[in-house]
């Protein structure tokens, strides 16, 4: 029987899917699209939307309606309300009084589900499971009968059905958010604009451990988990975590939150990476052709090998801690700063090692600002698209500091006192890694990945048992694949 070739969604495209989660509260409409879930099948291929992947969205054209046809049932932003949370993109609305049936509709069971239709503008594919990195543009949302995704249903809740949920949710579910409901009227309109702020109660990574049975037994978090507890996953918006108002962790401090990150299971010891080491791009001269030109086309070369790069052991330890710690919330430092920070800075020269295989831009007399923007040019030439800056302590000191001149006694700083870090530069997103030598300019999307293993914390009592002490180990396996060499451009300060 010959094969059926499976046809898997390009991004750019304008692709159709259906969202878990739809209910009514009083007149109120609501869907989710949903981030870390993994669909059904879709023919031979399922798709996860990784969290944040609609932080950019364009969302000026956004409408909801019914079956995705006909009348609009609200648009965005005015009768449509969307919130992004890290479960997915909320969205509410209260239907015209005209439209009754579609509430009657879901109260019958008759409309299951939400859907949406999307542009993707990145995604990775491991495997036969397609990752959704960013959308591009969200078409509409619509109210539908089957949902792509597992779980998904459509309850109807009466206003007094409604308070009776939330007081249960406050009564059994304290402990993993708190949840504050406030509704508005709306005068323009006979939209009831009910916003929802939802605080989880964020976890330690000490906590994390312990519930996968720390100090007993060694513990384990697969390295999207870890990243979870420690970092939003976009690099966009990498707001930190706290736990009782404190920073769990590094917030631009660390290269490798800039590039893709690949998580693989325990026993994977190797990767294959599929490498452009050059490429020459046909001239537009010769690519624009008479349209009854019979002559070769122009050729655009390229130098292409699967290289197999073996994961190191990423790992660190503490040694002396009485045991009587093991139990108490005093490891929480050692691990979450000490111990997590240590395997950062390994990370860091893991994605080091990998960039210093990219050629090197001497800056002359140059300052930084303008070597970096003829990186950019070097990197544009090259046929990517820079989007990140990697600096060093020093070369953020440098720009912070920079002073355009002197007026009147006082110093002209080019961004403004504290203006500039973190943030961006030329568009750029900035970075900063201590275990740089240089700073670098990339398109991260095309320079590499870093594939991390579970991240182990594993307890070993030293002496026998005899000094009441013990050694804690935390780290993983990692490997940092460079796709394209020339996505990349090292500089440095004069």
């Amino acid at each position: 029987m010959e094969a059926v070739a499976v046809k898997r969604p390009q991004a750019g495209e304008v692709e159709e899917r259906q969202a878990p989660a739809l209910e009514v509260e009083g007149r109120k409409i609501r869907g989710r699209i949903p981030y870390g879930t993994e669909s059904r099948d879709m023919g031979g291929w399922k798709e996860i939307i990784e969290r944040g992947a609609l932080n950019r969205a364009e969302l000026d054209d956004l409408v909801v309606t019914v079956d995705h046809v006909g009348l609009p049932l609200g648009r965005y932003p005015g009768t449509l309300e969307v919130e992004d949370r890290d479960d997915g993109l909320h969205w509410s609305v209260d239907p015209p009084k005209s439209r009754e049936d579609i509430r009657e509709a879901v109260e019958r069971g008759d409309l299951r589900a939400g859907s949406w239709r999307m542009v993707v503008g990145k995604d990775e594919w491991r495997g036969d499971t397609r990752h959704v990195l960013e959308i591009k543009q969200l078409r509409d949302v619509s109210v539908v009968t089957r949902p792509a995704y597992p779980t998904a249903e459509v309850e109807f809740r009466s206003a007094e059905a409604t308070r009776k949920a939330h007081a249960e949710v406050e009564e059994t579910q304290t402990e993993e958010r708190t949840e504050e409901v406030r509704v508005e009227s709306n005068p323009a309109g006979s939209l009831r604009v009910e916003e929802r702020t939802e605080v989880p109660q964020l976890k330690g990574l000490m906590e994390e451990y312990r519930s996968r049975g720390f100090p007993s037994e060694t513990a384990s978090l697969s390295w999207d988990e870890f990243r979870t507890v420690t970092w939003s996953a976009s690099t966009a918006a990498l707001s930190v975590n706290r736990i009782n108002g404190v920073d769990l962790g590094a917030d631009r401090r660390y290269a490798w939150q800039a590039v893709p990150n690949v998580s693989v299971d325990a026993g994977v010891t190797s990767v294959d990476v599929f490498q452009q080491t050059s490429r020459s791009l046909a001239g537009t001269a010769n690519v624009i052709r008479a349209i009854d030109a019979t002559s070769n086309k122009p050729e655009t070369g390229s130098t292409l090998t699967i290289t197999n790069v073996p994961l190191k052991q990423v790992a660190t330890v503490e040694s002396g801690i009485p045991n009587v710690y093991l139990e108490q919330d005093a490891l929480a430092t050692v691990v979450e700063n000490d111990l997590r920070l240590a395997v950062n800075d390994g990370l860091d020269e893991l994605v080091r090692a990998g960039l210093a295989t990219s050629g090197f831009q001497a800056p002359g007399t140059d300052n930084i600002l303008v070597s970096v923007r003829k990186a950019m040019t070097t990197i544009f030439a090259n046929g990517y698209r820079p989007d990140t800056l990697l600096l060093t302590p020093a070369n953020a000191e440098t720009i912070d500091t920079m002073v355009s001149g002197i007026s009147g006694g006082t110093a002209d700083f080019v961004f403004g006192p504290g203006r500039f870090a973190p943030g961006t530069l030329f568009g750029l997103n900035v970075v900063v890694s201590k275990v740089l030598a240089a700073a670098v300019v990339l398109d991260s999307t095309a320079n590499g990945k870093l594939y991390v293993s579970p991240i182990t914390l594993a307890r070993f009592e030293e002496a026998a048992g005899k000094t009441n002490t013990s050694l804690v180990r935390l780290g993983g396996h990692a490997a940092y694949g460079v796709e394209r060499t020339g996505a990349a451009v090292r500089i440095a300060a004069s």
